[in-house]
């Protein structure tokens, strides 16, 4: 099985992907697919994870105003909706993580909040000084992510300014925080589409292996790759 990664650019953080990954499955190839070398083919791959990072371009994610947008990077941007374009066109299953799920739903037409206390509610990011934040997830009835999880509430780890707007005409919201901000999507419509979960949460940093918030999120996308290798 060969899962592409999408490369944060940040060794140590990157690292926390592939130890999270390989957890699941020791003998999966998981390649490190890099934006800064424009390498967007994956054929042949099984898998696609988009990663956490940088803001997306407001000029593709509405975000505003463009003064509270923080770093970005254009090339990966394009570089992911090129990947996104490829996996969706290959029916390949797809999992986004934090900047992976507010890229996806830019891709398929959806906004951002370029910066949550400033749009009204609260942090939920830590200030670099303070302990991590966690809060408290609510699981939508009959979603992916409940049948995944089997679970209708959980706790999870928080490390984002941005956030969903407007949700994608194709996706759904299928888990949101206490205060109303976004922290899971899905297929709308599932039938013939690339098996897909979005999640704000990181659960590559998560402490508690044994949380389904982590587990279930890491096991879909495997579970999910076998299927699209044996149909190969």
């Amino acid at each position: 099985m060969k899962i592409a990664v999408t490369d944060t650019g940040r060794p140590v953080k990157q690292k926390l992907y592939m130890d999270w990954l390989q957890s699941f499955d020791p003998n999966a190839e998981l390649v490190n697919v890099s934006y800064n070398d424009g390498d967007s083919d994956i054929s042949g791959f099984d898998g696609l994870v988009l990663t956490g990072g940088e803001d997306v371009d407001p000029l593709l994610s509405k975000a505003s105003p463009i003064t509270l947008v923080e770093s970005i990077d254009r090339r990966r941007d394009d570089v992911e909706f090129q990947l996104l374009e490829q996996a969706m066109k290959f029916k390949m299953p797809i999992l986004g993580i934090c900047r992976g799920l507010q890229v996806t739903n830019v891709f398929l037409g959806g906004t951002l909040i370029a910066d949550l206390p400033s749009a009204g509610y609260r942090a939920h990011t830590a200030a670099a000084d303070e302990p991590v934040m966690h809060h408290t997830v609510r699981v939508s009835d009959d979603s992916l992510l409940q049948r995944m999880t089997r679970m209708k509430h959980g706790r999870v780890n928080s490390y984002h300014h941005q956030a969903v707007m407007e949700c994608a005409g194709e996706l759904v919201v299928s888990g949101q925080s206490e205060d109303g901000v976004t922290e899971a999507m899905e297929w709308k419509e599932k039938a013939g589409r690339s098996p897909l979960m979005l999640v704000q949460w990181h659960p590559e940093r998560m402490m508690d292996r044994s949380n389904p918030f982590t587990t279930a999120v890491g096991s879909f996308v495997f579970a999910e790759a076998k299927k699209f290798n044996s149909t190969k």
